[in-house]
């Protein structure tokens, strides 16, 4: 079980600390699992790497919404939603005008790859709103995102200008909208029942 921890330091004439605990699996275990499953399909099927995708689509995202909720990051909701929302509508709009076969001719809404727009999207997000906090983390969260793109090649869902166009949509959605915020910190500490993420910031 992995854990975030967020601590944030009221400075108020109290100087009260406020401290907020959630239980976070999906969000952490769900991406780190769907890593694992693509990788490990060497002879995979196009099922097991359509499945692996689909995680990795929903599940970065909700590991971004999951670090901003859980400190009470509102504006970081706030930016992440926008976010979100311009890649999946922009991805949305190129799909049904320019009308691009996928390889295994089920539709003709294959450029760009939604499902690396919201991986990237999310993961810039991340990296850009969270700054050097998420720095050791940072590799294998665009590891992540990268292998939703491979995953929707092995798929046959998509061509790598598809994907490619995909990730360079939601690393430039994040790029708008998303604000770094200022000052804390993120370290990981054992716990008797696993890890534990946690965030401190002085407010």
């Amino acid at each position: 079980m992995v854990q975030m921890v967020f601590v944030d330091e009221q400075r108020s004439p109290q100087q009260k600390d406020k401290i907020m605990q959630f239980g976070w699996k999906s969000g952490v275990l769900g991406p780190l699992a769907c890593v694992w499953m693509a990788s490990s399909a060497v002879a995979g099927t196009g099922l097991t790497w359509a499945k692996g995708s689909d995680l990795l689509a929903v599940g970065l995202p909700a590991l971004a919404a999951g670090s901003a909720w859980g400190q009470g990051d509102t504006e970081g909701v706030k930016q992440l939603t926008l976010t979100l929302a311009t890649a999946v509508g922009t991805a949305e709009v190129l799909k049904n005008t320019v009308h691009s076969t996928r390889p295994d001719g089920s539709d003709n809404k294959s450029f760009p790859s939604g499902h690396t727009a919201v991986a990237f999207a999310a993961v810039r997000f991340m990296d850009k709103r969270y700054g050097e906090q998420m720095t050791p983390y940072t590799p294998w969260l665009y590891a992540a995102a990268g292998m939703t793109g491979v995953a929707r090649v092995q798929a046959d869902k998509h061509r790598w200008r598809d994907v490619l166009a995909g990730g360079a949509l939601g690393w430039g959605s994040a790029q708008l909208w998303a604000q770094p915020v200022q000052g804390g910190r993120l370290s990981v500490l054992p716990t008797d029942k696993g890890l534990a993420m946690a965030w401190y910031r002085a407010w």
